[in-house]
């Protein structure tokens, strides 16, 4: 009687550290999978290059005239 208790006590924790590697791994995953999205976007994200920068005004505000590189 004791004996099946502990049998079914172990089954019980091999089954918990199984599903608790399951999840770890899916989220290893996960985390690779988001790594790998952001940098492809990070590759297709377009490269803004300031062609001529100004100051005007009083309390000296500045503008920034910018070109959208489209072979990056």
């Amino acid at each position: 009687m004791i004996f099946g208790f502990i049998k079914k006590l172990i089954k019980y924790y091999i089954d918990k550290f199984i599903s608790w590697v399951r999840i770890k791994k899916f989220n290893l995953e996960l985390d690779n999978d988001i790594k790998k999205y952001h940098q492809q976007l990070d590759k297709k994200e377009k490269k803004v290059k300031i062609i001529e920068t100004g100051e005007f005004g009083e309390d000296d505000w500045s503008i920034s005239i910018e070109h959208v590189d489209k072979d990056a």
